[in-house]
């Protein structure tokens, strides 16, 4: 009886978690304008071009290894390498960058892809179909991203006494958030050359 009771409660909570999804992905196409979509671009453009580059000058020695959100994976001694290679101001600025500007800056991107994604998916796909929750793959890369950021204070915390398991977890969760990047800019992209090539063709008729 409470093995059933349990399946009840587990198949509500993935029930609610579902129809949360289909919310937010509908929210996402109602709000896909070029207006949003123009600010998030202008954001993302402070943010490479002003704001992570200060912190970067603050944090890297010359001629140092560059941070670990950028890399495309790194093992454990790997990153406690470049971690003494800051310094104790480099790490506490790192720190600084991950805490402020790395934990906005995760929502711009991916609120941006979501919104590219929604605006050329709702012009070529049905207002009813399931598929149009693909709008939301940029959460995914949100998520391990936050995950990453999580792995990399721990360290820079804990520093010197090592957390290995963190690092490791800390790589695969940057590699999964590139990944997803990857596959989100891939759907807006591919929905993007749909949306045109039918535009032109309805030009053509």
């Amino acid at each position: 009886m409470l093995i059933c009771e349990e399946k009840r409660e587990l198949f509500y909570i993935f029930t609610i978690m579902i129809k949360t999804f289909f919310a937010v992905s509908d929210w996402a196409y109602r709000h896909a304008k070029p207006g949003y979509i123009a600010v998030l671009l202008l954001l993302m453009a402070v943010f490479n071009v002003l704001v992570f580059p200060a912190y970067i000058n603050q944090i890297v020695p010359d001629g140092g290894p560059a941070v670990l959100d950028v890399r495309f994976g790194f093992s454990a001694d790997d990153a406690y390498d470049i971690l003494r290679a800051y310094g104790e101001e480099g790490r506490g600025k790192y720190l600084q960058m991950i805490a402020l500007a790395d934990t906005i800056y995760p929502l711009v991107y991916g609120l941006l892809l979501i919104f590219l994604a929604s605006f050329f998916l709702k012009r070529i796909t049905t207002a009813s179909g399931e598929f149009r929750i693909v709008n939301l793959l940029a959460v995914d890369a949100v998520f391990f991203d936050f995950l990453e950021n999580m792995g990399i204070m721990y360290m820079i915390l804990r520093f010197p006494v090592r957390a290995d398991f963190v690092a490791g977890m800390t790589s695969v969760f940057n590699i999964l958030k590139y990944v997803m990047v990857l596959l989100a800019v891939i759907l807006v992209v591919t929905s993007m050359i749909i949306f045109l090539f039918r535009t032109i063709r309805s030009w053509k008729r």
